[in-house]
């Protein structure tokens, strides 16, 4: 009997190997107003979500699980003052968010997919040549570093590394729709071509896609995510004596041969800014999971995105426009998402005022606050951007509320500025050989 106990012990552990998660992921946020003096590397106060991420004394996320991450930062300026924040790989710039308004708080953030070895790290850090004055409180997260592990090496199948991450290190100057043409390759599964702007899915499946973007001084930057020739949603921003930020995030059901790329918007002047050294305008993308035609098994079924195709007013934001419901867990009536499966989700939200008005966005789980996005600048369209990692429990339920009734989202049929996506991060396992156990013990 005790041989036998000892058998069955042992094999129940080799089962619970197989079944460890090999998920990381993290949201960390600022509640305090934050000077950084010259190339001060930012150490976030509050632990909103931390799932096996690993950080060093200087508050950098140290990799223990190579693979494929997405990171995501967000910050917005106190009054009058300017964001200039950078990522950085080790020793090695990767790339920038900055805003600045004269008469109002500008909101900046930026996405990218990185390939990280173990001990490689990710940093941010103030620019060296400036002072910047980042607002937060206990209740108004604004200013967030997020980082999900998307893909481990140990994963074997060649679908998990369908993913791409450009930037532009050149100024962009468009009038008549061009497609952006990014070239700073920061990774590339040679799905995007860098000759067309253009991302082809290799097979059928759920893709999440980001792009932010940086206008030049007093100028206008409006671009657009198409979908083969279908608008699927836009970026604005223009800020007068100043630097306009705007980004948007999408998640898309694609066929084998699907094209997505981005483009101004016809017929506008747009001028984008970027150097070798200044990288805001990014493109990124990943296949969250394959088509899969059994709904209960599909991890493609765990994903949302919709957006807000007319003007809102109102507390709870309830968005019209949905681009993907895989399992149909977004109710439209309620603008709420509720969990069907336990797990870690990452939520993406963004958002556009009407001229002179504000957006004031709240995500919450459960009715628990999490993070913020603000947008306001006397006069003009203001944009507003967040994201968050959140470990649901089947049932629970995750939204977004607006601080105040009056705020005013801006939303037409061809105009989608307004965002909320989700998706669950896939679920890897370890992988071994189980033999005879008799075998194993010997």
């Amino acid at each position: 009997m005790k041989g036998g106990s000892f058998i069955l012990t042992l094999f129940s552990n080799i089962v619970l190997v197989l079944c460890q998660s090999d998920n990381v992921a993290f949201t960390l946020g600022q509640t305090n107003h934050l000077y950084l003096s010259h190339g001060e590397q930012l150490t976030y106060n509050k632990v909103v979500t931390n799932l096996s991420a690993h950080f060093d004394s200087a508050g950098s996320f140290v990799c223990r699980k190579p693979g494929l991450f997405a990171f995501h930062f967000f910050s917005l300026a106190h009054t009058q003052s300017k964001i200039w924040i950078e990522l950085y790989k080790n020793t090695n710039y990767v790339c920038s968010i900055y805003g600045y308004t004269s008469h109002g708080f500008a909101d900046a953030g930026n996405s990218v997919m990185i390939h990280l070895n173990e001990n490689d790290s990710i940093s941010i850090k103030s620019h060296a040549s400036t002072n910047t004055t980042l607002f937060g409180t206990a209740d108004e997260i604004y200013t967030t570093f997020t980082g999900v592990l998307l893909k481990p090496d140990t994963a074997e199948y060649a679908y998990k590394k369908v993913t791409f991450s450009v930037g532009l290190d050149h100024h962009f100057h468009a009038t008549n729709g061009e497609t952006v043409m990014y070239n700073d390759i920061i990774l590339n599964s040679n799905a995007y071509n860098p000759l067309t702007g253009r991302f082809t899915a290799p097979l059928d499946g759920t893709y999440i896609f980001h792009y932010h973007g940086l206008a030049q001084n007093n100028q206008l930057i409006w671009l657009e995510l198409y979908h083969n020739g279908d608008y699927v949603n836009a970026a604005y921003g223009h800020t007068v004596s100043g630097f306009a930020d705007a980004g948007n995030t999408a998640i898309l059901h694609l066929h084998a041969g699907d094209q997505v790329y981005v483009k101004a918007r016809n017929g506008r002047v747009v001028d984008v800014f970027g150097t070798p050294n200044e990288v805001y305008t990014t493109f990124s993308g990943t296949l969250l999971a394959p088509l899969t035609h059994d709904s209960d098994d599909s991890q493609s079924e765990m994903s949302f995105s919709v957006g807000l195709s007319r003007h809102f007013s109102g507390m709870t934001l309830i968005f019209d426009r949905v681009f993907s419901n895989r399992g149909g867990r977004y109710n439209p009536s309620t603008g709420h998402f509720t969990a069907k499966e336990s797990g870690v989700y990452v939520f993406h939200f963004h958002a556009l005022s009407r001229s002179d008005a504000k957006v004031w966005a709240d995500l919450y789980h459960n009715y628990h606050y999490i993070d913020s996005l603000y947008g306001r600048s006397n006069g003009e369209f203001a944009a507003g951007s967040n994201a968050a990692v959140i470990d649901l429990v089947a049932g629970d339920t995750v939204f977004l509320k607006s601080r105040q009734s009056t705020n005013s989202y801006f939303g037409t049929p061809d105009e989608v500025y307004c965002t909320f996506s989700g998706y669950k991060l896939d679920t890897f396992k370890e992988e071994l050989v189980i033999g005879n156990p008799e075998e194993i013990i010997g």
